[in-house]
């Protein structure tokens, strides 16, 4: 319940929609109790009376009074549509907001189809209840409670006993209820699985075809869809169960109205003119709790949806500006300095866990080329990703001109950082648009010049459409080398003050590799920029290298004075050298 009140501030917008939706369900309500006590008026006034004038006025305001209905629910309709759409318009863009704010943190452990399922299908299942459900919920209510008043007045003799079945019918209605409840909350688990399974796939198929696992894959996917389907069979039993049985004891009120009221007629204590309306008011008992079971399976589904879309909303972002907005990032010149910086991944003890850097200090001027070197999981990634605060510090502080990092404004942190990601991502756009992802208003000479210096332009000429050419889903038309330049273009283009290459060149040929070198010579000039890399000849002309062991940095220097030491750069070197020898 909770849950649902919290959801009411996505209707409090719509107040006037809601109004008028609300307005004319008691309109709707009012002219379904009224038109069966008009058909009695037209049978013990009009045709026991012989009164033709009565009958035909009679039935001139049953038809308009339908007609006024029919108008009322084509605009209450409407109404309630425009209500959801509007709340799950909010709903989904507040998801889709708080996932852009969220840290990578969030993201190293979240699952893309969970999110993908929750973004969807457990947002529609809340509209469905919002827009649709709840309405008719209140709507059953109260053709409910004024169908059995109007009868109680009419006849109540009647009326109680034939409404001798009704409690049967809503203990039938209260099993279904707390059963189907867990029931959609399995069915919502195992769609995010389901959604899970096929994103996975989806995205790494070509790993799946060269390993030739295609039919493991198949049986995977089986088993999640066959799970779905018996969680879904289940629920179904549920309604297969209770539905029919509400049915019967609905249809029996019918047959004990029918019977009662015939009785009564016959003996002259119920006018037939009444039997005939409760023919029709009958039905304003028999089908709101019909309809309530359907009503609840919607009502559930959102109970059961609802809370996995705000668990999303709720989650904490560990990772943004200082209040009051944070400092003026845009006169950053790109000294960085790390003092006895230390860090452990959020779901490390820091008081046990050994953390991923421990011990960290290193100055570095503007202007510097600074070269990371370490064996895999050394920590150099890591390092880097301490720059633009895609994790904070465990210990100790890391300065950007004498700020701490965690004092910027974060946006305007990251916009002085460009960096070439050692997984390239490229999104379902053109290769123009990719360039500038992060510099969108920069002009096709700028552009250009980016893909000049990433050794790229030659190639986008030769495409079909240049560099209006879409490269699709995660660049899937380009080679890896090609993504690689594309991305380094995209990051030469922000002129950022401070440069990083993590891996930059690691998918491009040596002579490729030799080529970008030489145009980052001057890119690089007056900008901070950290190289990440395996190969030497990639770090050669970096003003020092810095070798990381197991999170401290054990090795720092120039290239010649690193390789008069005897440590991991100079084996690094002899095995490179006798490689490149064979």
């Amino acid at each position: 319940m909770k849950v649902m009140l919290r959801l009411t501030k996505y209707l409090r917008p719509n107040a006037k929609l809601v109004a008028t939706a609300f307005g004319l369900l008691l309109l709707g309500t009012f002219i379904d109790l009224l038109a069966p006590w008009l058909l009695k008026e037209i049978f013990d006034k009009g045709i026991a009376n012989k009164n033709i004038s009565v009958i035909l006025a009679l039935t001139l305001s049953l038809a308009g009074i339908q007609v006024i209905k029919s108008i009322g629910m084509f605009i209450q309709g409407r109404s309630q549509e425009l209500v959801g759409q509007n709340v799950v318009f909010a709903l989904r863009k507040d998801l889709y907001n708080h996932l852009q704010r969220l840290s990578f943190s969030y993201y190293d452990k979240a699952q893309t189809g969970q999110l993908m399922s929750r973004m969807t299908g457990d947002i529609e299942a809340v509209k469905n209840f919002i827009g649709f459900g709840a309405i008719m919920m209140l709507l059953g209510l109260l053709t409910f409670i004024g169908t059995i008043i109007v009868m109680f007045f009419m006849q109540w003799k009647v009326t109680l006993i034939s409404m001798s079945t009704i409690p049967l019918l809503l203990f039938v209605l209260w099993k279904f209820n707390r059963k189907v409840g867990p029931a959609w909350g399995q069915i919502r688990e195992q769609m995010g699985r389901l959604t899970t399974t096929l994103q996975e796939n989806i995205s790494g198929i070509r790993v799946v075809k060269a390993f030739a696992r295609e039919r493991e894959e198949e049986g995977k996917f089986k088993d999640r869809n066959e799970q779905n389907f018996e969680t879904n069979m289940q629920r179904a039993k549920l309604e297969a169960n209770a539905f029919p049985l509400m049915g019967f004891y609905g249809g029996l009120v019918f047959l004990l109205m029918i019977w009662l009221g015939a009785i009564f007629v016959a003996r002259g204590e119920m006018t037939l003119g009444t039997f005939m309306a409760f023919q029709w008011y009958v039905w304003g008992i028999i089908w709101p709790l019909n309809m309530l079971g359907w009503q609840i399976n919607i009502m559930q589904q959102a109970i059961k949806a609802a809370p996995r879309v705000l668990e999303v909303i709720d989650s904490s972002v560990e990772i943004a500006s200082p209040a009051g907005g944070g400092a003026d990032a845009d006169s950053i010149a790109g000294n960085v300095v790390f003092e006895e910086v230390s860090f452990h991944f959020p779901d490390q003890d820091a008081t046990k866990d050994k953390g991923v850097l421990e011990g960290i200090s290193l100055k570095v001027r503007q202007g510097e080329v600074v070269a990371v070197l370490g064996a895999t999981g050394s920590g150099k990634s890591s390092l880097i990703a301490l720059l633009s605060r895609f994790y904070d510090v465990s210990g100790g502080r890391l300065l950007i001109d004498d700020t701490d990092v965690r004092d910027y404004d974060l946006d305007g942190l990251r916009r002085k950082i460009g960096i070439v990601p050692q997984e390239t991502f490229l999104f379902s756009a053109s290769i123009r648009d990719n360039i500038a992802y992060g510099a969108p208003d920069a002009t096709q000479e700028a552009i250009e010049w980016a893909a000049r210096k990433a050794q790229i332009h030659a190639f986008i000429e030769t495409m079909p459409f240049g560099y209006d050419t879409l490269i699709g889903e995660r660049g899937v038309g380009l080679s890896g080398g090609q993504r690689q330049r594309v991305a380094l273009a995209r990051a030469i283009l922000m002129n950022p003050p401070i440069l990083v290459l993590d891996e930059a060149t690691a998918s491009v040929d040596t002579a490729t590799e030799s080529a970008i070198h030489e145009e980052l010579l001057e890119v690089m000039k007056g900008r901070t920029t950290f190289i990440i890399a395996q190969r030497l000849s990639s770090v050669k002309r970096a003003d020092r290298i810095i070798v990381l062991d197991n999170g401290r940095i054990v090795q720092q220097g120039t290239h010649k004075e690193l390789f008069e030491e005897d440590g991991f750069f100079r084996n690094l070197f002899q095995m490179q050298d006798a490689a490149a020898a064979r």
